[in-house]
C-alpha cells in the first residue's frame, strides 16, 4: 500500500515508493499538502472511501486508512492509501484510449476536430491547426466553437471568403448543430474545403475539413466540356430516359426554351416510327454505344435532321445515367442522297437515266415473271432544227418540257431519258395498255412548244415491245422496241409501231 505521513501542519513529511508511484510526483511529493492529494481531507473516519488526485490532475477512487499518534515533533498522521484496482485500470484504459484517439486523428489525411456536448473543443490534429493558422494560437481544450469563429471573423487573416459576417456566423452555427451537415467553402487563396460535421451519440460532434480543390477543378473542367462543347449533349436517366441536363449546343440544336429539356425523354425528338425503337435500344444497352445508325429527329419547329448518336453509360452511386452526344449528319445524308440521285438520274430533266432504266427493267421482269412488261422507246421528230436555229439552251428547255409532258402522259409509269433526244418508258399491262400509252404520248406533242415567244411544233416516234411476246431479256426488249421505233419513223414519224406487228409482217413477207 501507498503510505504517507503528514505533520501537524498537514504537509507530507514521508512517502514510500508505492506512494511516489501512485501519485506520480516523485520527490515533489514531500512538502505537498495532503489536502491536494486527497481532496476530501480531513476524512470522516479512520477507514473510509475517498478520492485521490494524481500529478496529471486525474481523480480516482481509493480506500484510505488513517493512523494518528503524538510525537516529540507534534501530532503525526499516517495515511495508508489503497487505490481500487478497477478504477486504476479504468483510468489507465481511459488515458490509453485518449492517446490512441490522438494518434488516429493525427494519422488522418484530413483536418479533424472533436467537440463535447457543449460544442467546446476537446482535441484536434495538427492538420487542423495548420489549416486555420489564424486561430491556431487560440485553440485550447474547452473553448467554444462559436468563440473561435468570432475570433476568426474579427481578424484579418480569415481563410474563408465571407460576405455578411453575422449572417455567415448564424448559418454556420445552424448547420453545425444539425445531426449531419455538409458545406462547401471557398478559401481566399482559391482552394475549396468541404465541411463535414456529424453529431456523436453522446451529443458531441466530430468535424472534418477536406480539401476538395482538385475535385472542384475537375467538376469545372467537366462542366466546361459539357456546356461549352459545340456538339449537342444530353444527360438522361438510364431507366426513365428523362432528360436531366442539356448543354447549350443541344438547347440551340433542338430549339428548347426554359425548362423544356427537363420535360422530355431522350426519344421524344425522334420521328414517330423511330421513337420506340430508339427507346428500346437505350434501355437494352449493356455498354457504351458507338454511333452507327442514322436516326431522324425533329426540332421544336418541326424541322427534320439526320443524326448519329454516341452513348456513354455513367453511374452516380446506384443511379444509372446515359450521356448522349449528337452529331448532325444531315448535310452528309443529303449529299449522299444527291450523289445517288445524280448517279441514276438525268441532270437536265431530272428523269431516271439509262442506268436506272435498265436496273428497273431487270427488276420488273424478275418480279413479274416476264409477263405484262411494256417497253417504249421514243425519239423526237424535228428536234435538231430547234437546236441548230435557237441554240443548245433553247434545246435544253425543250427537252425539259418534253420530259414533263411524257411524265403526264405516262400516268405514273417510269419515264427515262436515255440520252440526247431519246427517251424510254417502262410500263406494265397488255398490248392494249401499251397502245393507249403510245397514243397519249403522241397526243402530248400536239400543243406547240413556246420557245422565245415562238410556237414550235415537235413530234415523237415510238416503238413498243412487250414481254413475253418480244422476249424476256431487258436488252432484247429494248432492241425490239428500238427496231419498232425506226419503223415508225420510216412510216411518216409522229406515230407508233408495235414490235410484234413488225415481226408478223416480216414473217408474211418471208413466207411469200
Amino acid at each position: 500500500m501507498a503510505a504517507l505521513v503528514s505533520g501537524d501542519a498537514g504537509s507530507i513529511v514521508f512517502a514510500n515508493a508505492e506512494a511516489l508511484k501512485l501519485f506520480g510526483r516523485g520527490e515533489r511529493l514531500l512538502g505537498a499538502a495532503i489536502a491536494d492529494l486527497l481532496p476530501e481531507w480531513p476524512l470522516a473516519g479512520k477507514g473510509s472511501q475517498s478520492a485521490l488526485v494524481d500529478c496529471g490532475g486525474d481523480r480516482r477512487s481509493c480506500r484510505v486508512k488513517v493512523l494518528a499518534w503524538p510525537s516529540a515533533a507534534g501530532a503525526m498522521t499516517a495515511v495508508l492509501v489503497d487505490a481500487e484496482e478497477d478504477e486504476l485500470q479504468a483510468g489507465l484504459a481511459a488515458r490509453e484510449a485518449n492517446l490512441r484517439l490522438r494518434y488516429v486523428i493525427e494519422m488522418l489525411p484530413e483536418a479533424v476536430c472533436v467537440f463535447d456536448t457543449k460544442d467546446r473543443y476537446v482535441l484536434w490534429n495538427q492538420k487542423y491547426a495548420e489549416l486555420y493558422a489564424d486561430i491556431a494560437d487560440h485553440l485550447t481544450p474547452g473553448i467554444p466553437f462559436e468563440d473561435i469563429l468570432k475570433i476568426s471573423l474579427a481578424g484579418d487573416e480569415m481563410r474563408e471568403v465571407v460576405g455578411d459576417k453575422e449572417a455567415w456566423l448564424r448559418e454556420r452555427m445552424r448547420k453545425f448543430r444539425q445531426p449531419v451537415s455538409h458545406e462547401e467553402q471557398q478559401l481566399r487563396d482559391g482552394r475549396w474545403l468541404r465541411h463535414d460535421d456529424r453529431r456523436t451519440p453522446d451529443g458531441g460532434a466530430i468535424g472534418m475539413r477536406i480539401d476538395i480543390t482538385e475535385l472542384k477543378q475537375r467538376e469545372e473542367w467537366l462542366s466546361q466540356l459539357f456546356d461549352a462543347n459545340p456538339m449537342p449533349m444530353l444527360l438522361c436517366d438510364g431507366d426513365s430516359l428523362a432528360i436531366l441536363q442539356a448543354n447549350r449546343a443541344a438547347v440551340d440544336f433542338y430549339g428548347f426554351e426554359g425548362a423544356a429539356p427537363q420535360s422530355r425523354r431522350a426519344c421524344d425528338m425522334h420521328v414517330e416510327d423511330e421513337a420506340d425503337r430508339f427507346a428500346r435500344a437505350l434501355l437494352d444497352l449493356d455498354g457504351d454505344c458507338e454511333a452507327r445508325t442514322v436516326w431522324r429527329q425533329r426540332n421544336t419547329t418541326g424541322g427534320e435532321r439526320h443524326v448519329l448518336i454516341y452513348v456513354r453509360r455513367l453511374h452516380e452511386g446506384a443511379e444509372r445515367r446515359l450521356l448522349l452526344t449528337v452529331a448532325d449528319v444531315s448535310d452528309r445524308v443529303f449529299a449522299e442522297a444527291e450523289a445517288n440521285r445524280l448517279a441514276y438520274h438525268d441532270v437536265l430533266t431530272g428523269l431516271p437515266n439509262r442506268m436506272q432504266f435498265y436496273k428497273a427493267l431487270s427488276e420488273t421482269l424478275m418480279s413479274s415473271g416476264g409477263s405484262g412488261v411494256v417497253v417504249c422507246c421514243l425519239d423526237l421528230d424535228g428536234f435538231k432544227p430547234v437546236n441548230d436555229t435557237f441554240g443548245h439552251a433553247a434545246g435544253d428547255d425543250v427537252l425539259k418540257m418534253v420530259g414533263e409532258r411524257l411524265q403526264a402522259a405516262a400516268q405514273g409509269h417510269m419515264v427515262a431519258r436515255l440520252g440526247g433526244d431519246e427517251f424510254a418508258i417502262l410500263a406494265t399491262g397488255d398490248e392494249k395498255n401499251a397502245v393507249d400509252l403510245a397514243e397519249r404520248c403522241v397526243g402530248a406533242f400536239e400543243p406547240p412548244f413556246l420557245i422565245r415567244g415562238l410556237a414550235l411544233r415537235i413530234g415523237v416516234s415510238i416503238g413498243i415491245a412487250t414481254a413475253p411476246a418480244d422476249g424476256l431479256d431487258g436488252e432484247a426488249l429494248v432492241l425490239e422496241a428500238d427496231r419498232a421505233l425506226y419503223r415508225a419513223k420510216a412510216d411518216g414519224r409522229n406515230t407508233w409501231r408495235m414490235a410484234s406487228d413488225i415481226r408478223l409482217t416480216s414473217e408474211r413477207v418471208n413466207a411469200r
